[in-house]
C-alpha cells in the first residue's frame, strides 16, 4: 500500500481549468472521498491520479516515487469505472481475470493455475464465489458492481480508485454495496480514493474527504471535521443541512459579535484558523438546524426570534421553516414541538454551535496564512516618508 501525495496539481481543458493548486496527502490504507457537485474536478482529479491525464503542471507521487509521467499499467492501480465497463461476451470469471492474463511480474505471466487461484480469492472476497461461469447479462446491478471491484482487486493493486461506483444502483443496493466496499477496504487496508457527489455517502465510508468546487479543493479533512467546522459558505452548504443568517460583524473576542438583519445580535466562532476577519465585515453565520432549541441550555445562548412559515413533521422530528428578518432559516426541533405556521418563535444556539464564515469560497481560503490556497498579498508599492 502507498501514500498519495498531490503537490499543485493543475489541469486544463482549452479555456476550462478543470483543476487548480490541489495539495493534498492521501495516507496509505486510508479511504479518501472527492466530494462535490457535478463539474467540480473531481473525476479530473481521480484520472490525474490513475494516469488517464497528465497534469499541466504540479506533481503526483506514489510514497517517495515521481508518478506523474508514468503510463496508467505502470502505475499498480485498480480502478472502477461508474459504468462498470464488462466485458459482456466474457463470463465473470474472464473478466476478472482479465487483467491478470495482460499483467506481467519481471517480465514473467501468470500461470493459468495461478490465475485461477487468484481469481476464485477475488470473487470470494465480494461474495460471488460459484458465478464464475455466468455471463454478465445474467448478473443483477449489484452483482457487476461485484464483478467490477473484484477485477480491479484481483491484480493486487497499490491503490484502488472508484468513480461514482454506485450512482446506477437503487437506494436499498447502494447501502448494502457501500457496506461492502468499506469492509473489503479495510479488510485489505488499500489506499483508496472514492469519487461521489452524495454527501451521505461520503460522510459514512470516509477516513477523509475533500470537497471541490470549480476545481479547487475547498476543504480535506475526516468528515467530523467537514460537517462541524466547513471553511468555506460552499462546503457549509453542500455538507448536509444548514440554516444561513447574514450579518456583520460588531466585535472579535474569544467569540465574534454579528449583528444580523432583525437587529439581534448573535455570537459564534470562526472555523478558520487565522482567518483575518474585521469589525464591520459583511459574514454568514452558518448554523445546523439540530443545534437550534426552544430551551435556553445556557444564559449566554444565542436568542434568535422569528416567525414560523412552514412546519414538516418527519416521524423522529420537525423540521420548522421560519423567516428572521427576511432571511429564511430551518430548524429540527423534537416531533411534538408545539409551533405551527404564523407562530412568533423564539430559538436558542450555543455559541460554539454557530459558525461565523467568511463570505467568498477560494478567495476567502487565499487569506489565511498556512493554507494551502493562500497567497500572499503584493507588497505595497507607495513610498514611505523619510
Amino acid at each position: 500500500m502507498v501514500e498519495i501525495r498531490l503537490e499543485n496539481l493543475r489541469k486544463t481543458f482549452g479555456d476550462v481549468v478543470a483543476t487548480d493548486q490541489v495539495n493534498m496527502t492521501l495516507h496509505e490504507g486510508e479511504l479518501s472521498t472527492l466530494l462535490g457537485p457535478s463539474g467540480c474536478g473531481k473525476t479530473t482529479l481521480l484520472r490525474l491520479i490513475a494516469g488517464f491525464y497528465t497534469p499541466d503542471s504540479g506533481r503526483i507521487y506514489f510514497d517517495d516515487r515521481d508518478v506523474t509521467d508514468l503510463p496508467p499499467h505502470k502505475r499498480n492501480t485498480g480502478m472502477c469505472f461508474q459504468n462498470y465497463a464488462l466485458w459482456p461476451h466474457m463470463s465473470v470469471f474472464d473478466n476478472v481475470a482479465y487483467g491478470l492474463k495482460l499483467k506481467r511480474v519481471n517480465g514473467m505471466k501468470y500461470t493459468k493455475a495461478a490465475i485461477e487461484r487468484r481469481v476464485n480469492e477475488a470473487l470470494e472476497l465480494v461474495r460471488l464465489s460459484g458465478l464464475g461461469e455466468r455471463h454478465i447479462h445474467q448478473l443483477s446491478g449489484g452483482q457487476q458492481q461485484r464483478v467490477a471491484l473484484a477485477r480491479a482487486l484481483v491484480i493486487e493493486p497499490d491503490v484502488l480508485l472508484l468513480d461514482e461506483p454506485l450512482s446506477n444502483l437503487d437506494a436499498k443496493l447502494r447501502v448494502e454495496m457501500r457496506e461492502e466496499i468499506i469492509r473489503i477496504q479495510k479488510e485489505l487496508s488499500i489506499t483508496t480514493v472514492y469519487v461521489t457527489h452524495d454527501q451521505q455517502e461520503a460522510l459514512s465510508i470516509s477516513d477523509k474527504v475533500a470537497v471541490m468546487d470549480h476545481g479547487y479543493v475547498q476543504q480535506f479533512g475526516t468528515p467530523r471535521e467537514i460537517y462541524h467546522n466547513p471553511q468555506t459558505v460552499f462546503v457549509a452548504d453542500f455538507i448536509g443541512r444548514c440554516t444561513f443568517i447574514d450579518g456583520k460583524i460588531k466585535s472579535i473576542g474569544e467569540y465574534i459579535q454579528v449583528q444580523i438583519p432583525s437587529n439581534q445580535i448573535i455570537a459564534g466562532k470562526s472555523t478558520i484558523d487565522g482567518y483575518p476577519f474585521e469589525v464591520g465585515e459583511s459574514v454568514k453565520c452558518a448554523m445546523r438546524p439540530e443545534s437550534l432549541y426552544l430551551e435556553r441550555t445556557d444564559p449566554r445562548d444565542n436568542e434568535i426570534s422569528g416567525t414560523v412559515t412552514r412546519t414538516i413533521y418527519v416521524g423522529n422530528a420537525t423540521e420548522v421553516y421560519f423567516e428572521v428578518g427576511g432571511i429564511h432559516a430551518q430548524a429540527l426541533l423534537r416531533p411534538d414541538a408545539p409551533v405551527k405556521a404564523g407562530d412568533k418563535i423564539t430559538l436558542y444556539a450555543r455559541r460554539p454551535d454557530v459558525m461565523v464564515l467568511p463570505l467568498g469560497g477560494v478567495e476567502a481560503l487565499r487569506k489565511v496564512p498556512g493554507h494551502p490556497l493562500f497567497t500572499a498579498p503584493a507588497p505595497s508599492t507607495a513610498s514611505s516618508n523619510v
